[in-house]
């Protein structure tokens, strides 16, 4: 093979590789536009606490139509939507009355306590989780009415995801009730199941 041809060769190469790694990029752009859907909003915001172990951190907050984003140097955490029970705007001593002195130590939801500050151009928003957690960002220079009107669509849109996803949650498909009789009578067959104990499982089923 010539000088020329191997250079032809180690080019075809590098072109492939390159288109390779394009299309791999691509799709996982595709994947993640896919996880969390059209962009309906973002802001700048200080995150206070409440999700998890998560530290305060001054960054950026996102909202998609699936998921919502919290972004800083240091701090990222993700939420989807389909967990978010409620999204409440309000201002300092509306937040204060809400978060509970337990919830405060527990999760460690302290700087808005201590804030020196006190001008009506500050307000919080909390995202109620379905499980009880209470994600709280603090938005400097806004008040909180003024917040609630720039958010409204955002949080309309947050809230029917969270609405559907808990539909959902309660509405999965469960076995029927045939079939987990024949699991209970394989049960008892085998001898893991008494028949007392069979009889109990089968009337708890039945509704009994």
């Amino acid at each position: 093979m010539s000088f020329l041809d191997k250079m032809k060769e180690a080019g075809d190469k590098a072109s492939k590789q390159v288109a390779k790694s394009y299309q791999e990029h691509q799709e996982k752009v595709a994947e993640t536009k896919d996880a969390r859907g059209g962009r309906i909003g973002a802001l700048s915001v200080e995150y206070m606490g409440g999700y998890g172990d998560y530290r305060k951190a001054k960054g950026s907050v996102t909202f998609y139509q699936k998921q919502t984003e919290f972004s800083s140097l240091m701090t990222k955490f993700t939420i989807q939507n389909s967990n978010v029970r409620d999204v409440v705007v309000e201002g300092k001593s509306e937040v204060n009355r809400r978060v509970t002195v337990t919830r405060l130590l527990a999760v460690g939801i302290f700087a808005f306590a201590l804030k020196k500050k006190n001008t009506d151009k500050e307000a919080y928003i909390t995202v109620e989780l379905a499980d009880g957690q209470e994600v709280i960002f603090f938005v400097d220079n806004k008040a909180p009415m003024e917040l609630k009107a720039k958010l409204a669509k955002v949080i309309s849109q947050v809230k029917q995801a969270g609405v559907a996803g808990q539909v959902l949650a309660t509405t999965q498909p469960q076995g029927s009730v045939a079939d987990e009789l024949t699991k209970l009578a394989s049960l008892k067959e085998q001898g893991i199941l008494t028949q007392d104990e069979f009889d109990a499982k089968k009337k708890q089923l039945l509704g009994l």
